[in-house]
């Protein structure tokens, strides 16, 4: 999470912006998108969360642009009928951007054709109508899944008011060997990239995932993010930057770990979250002290959101039986998150409670998905996540694809990209690697920020090697390569997150379990 001063994290968002405290937002440890240097303030001139603890950037080309044109969003999904999902003029206006960051109105138009061959059945979730979504526990209850990609098609239907997805007709992507994940049911397979697009073995992929984890997560090691402390049975992620612990980095390191069946390192990290992040069973504070004391008594979306998740994976792959009743913290999490830090109409995750702009980087529909199979109370809540966070990328990222940090809930007013917005293509990458529903992810978006991040450096390299799950191996292969190329960062936090998640994603060991 990108924010000014510590002790802000909760003010309005229209007051004056804070400048920090501690370095004045410069830190050459943490380099913003493309590999650009941060800027010097510190300030924002819209938010007083918008300049970083350290991790503020001013940025270059490679994630600069926020004006030109979007893509013409294909028309909206009509209820019980077919659904256009990509291409230019395929039932919805042109939606452009002024020069002052302004959008207009994207027209739907009721039931256009689906552009990837075949039609969606809506599926209803307590009175919300879902597109190739389904509600909490409900499975498809026919057929096979291609497991060659998007080149083949999905079998069977799902329950509901029926129809087939039909994921055939659009250009081969290279994420071959997996398959699709459809609802409540995950993929069955995972597709790993560095074999299947630049020709590695799998034993070679494997010791590299290995490497990375015992560079990053080994508190003795000499490039390590991980540490021991201050209890015994504790330990946290540290921003060497800024010299702090932030919920966000905290989330992924339980995310790395329940992906690589790391329990005794999940609970060690979920042990600190607990001890001294954790304010009874509200908001989780986002930034502490090594020793252990707040910073900041405010929580951040993004933090929580990879929290809730891993401790969904963690209950479904190894039980509730050990240290922790995972799915109880689990569903504590996801109570926070949907009464303080969701917006409704649309249903997008707030910058922090309170606030009236949502960041793109924290809108993640993969996840959303397996929030609602978990938490089938809100299902229809989340169900309706899952569309709205899907559609708001249509619009809300500029003509080279690029996200803002910030922006209103219909994507117009965005704020320039920052080092936040080098999530935005996992997050998009991640989801059609799963799920392949939105055919715009691969026939829209991916070639047109491939295009923008051709000569894109650490650490937006690290997450644009996700674009090969929905480009042509021809295409996807260099992003692939760079990141096989890359070294472990050593001794940088933010570096050193996004490079294990990505790696994670492109080996196929990024797993949904739900």
């Amino acid at each position: 999470m990108d924010k000014s001063i510590l002790f802000c994290a909760a003010m309005v968002v229209a007051l004056p912006a804070c400048s920090s405290s501690s370095n004045n937002g410069s830190n050459a440890i943490n380099p913003g998108v493309g590999g650009s240097t941060n800027s010097s303030g510190g300030t924002s001139p819209t938010t007083v969360l918008a300049g970083s603890g350290g991790r503020s950037q001013a940025m270059t080309s490679s994630l600069a642009s926020v004006g030109g044109v979007s893509p013409a969003i294909g028309g909206s999904a009509s209820v019980g009928g077919s659904v256009g999902t990509g291409g230019a003029g395929m039932g919805g206006q042109t939606s452009t951007k002024s020069a002052t960051g302004g959008m207009s109105t994207v027209s739907s138009v009721t039931g256009g054709t689906k552009a990837t061959g075949g039609t969606t059945g809506s599926v209803s979730s307590g009175g919300t109508t879902q597109v190739g979504t389904a509600t909490g526990g409900t499975k498809p209850t026919g057929g096979t899944t291609s497991t060659s990609g998007i080149g083949g098609s999905t079998g069977g239907s799902t329950s509901g008011s029926g129809g087939t997805n039909a994921a055939g007709g659009s250009a081969g992507s290279s994420s071959g060997g997996g398959s699709i994940g459809v609802g409540c049911t995950p993929p069955s397979a995972y597709p790993n990239l560095f074999v299947t697009v630049s020709g590695h073995t799998q034993a070679d992929s494997d010791t590299k995932v290995a490497t990375a984890w015992s560079s990053l997560f080994n508190p003795s090691g000499s490039g390590t993010i991980y540490f021991n402390g201050p209890g015994t049975d504790e330990s946290y992620v540290e921003d060497l930057g800024n010299n702090d612990v932030r919920s966000e980095g905290m989330s992924y390191g339980m995310m790395v770990a329940v992906q690589l069946d790391k329990q005794t390192e999940f609970d060690r990290i979920w042990t600190w979250v607990k001890n001294h992040m954790a304010q009874g069973t509200g908001q989780i504070a986002w930034s502490c002290s090594t020793s252990g004391s707040k910073n900041s008594t405010g929580g951040a979306p993004d933090g929580e959101e990879y929290m809730a998740t891993a401790l969904i994976f963690a209950h479904n792959r190894w039980g509730d039986t050990g240290k922790y009743k995972y799915a109880t913290e689990a569903q504590w999490v996801l109570n926070v998150i949907r009464t303080q830090y969701f917006h409704t109409n649309p249903h997008l995750p707030k910058f922090v409670a309170n606030s009236n702009t949502t960041d793109p980087s924290y809108i993640l529909p993969a996840f959303y998905q397996a929030w609602a199979c978990f938490d089938t109370a809100n299902a229809a809540f989340w169900n309706t996540a899952i569309t709205d966070g899907r559609a708001f990328f249509h619009k809300g990222v500029d003509g080279s694809g690029v996200c803002p940090y910030q922006s209103s809930w219909d994507g117009s007013s965005p704020q320039a990209a920052n080092s936040d917005s080098v999530r935005c293509v996992a997050n998009l990458m991640m989801d059609y690697n799963f799920f392949k529903v939105d055919a715009w992810q691969s026939d829209t978006y991916a070639p047109k920020f491939a295009a923008h991040e051709a000569n894109a450096g650490p650490p937006s390299s690290y997450c644009d090697a996700l674009l090969g799950f929905g480009l042509p191996a021809s295409s996807g292969k260099a992003f692939v390569d760079k990141l096989w190329s890359a070294s472990v960062p050593s001794k940088n936090y933010w570096s050193g997150v996004l490079y294990m998640l990505s790696l994670l994603h492109v080996s196929g060991n990024f797993k949904l379990y739900y």
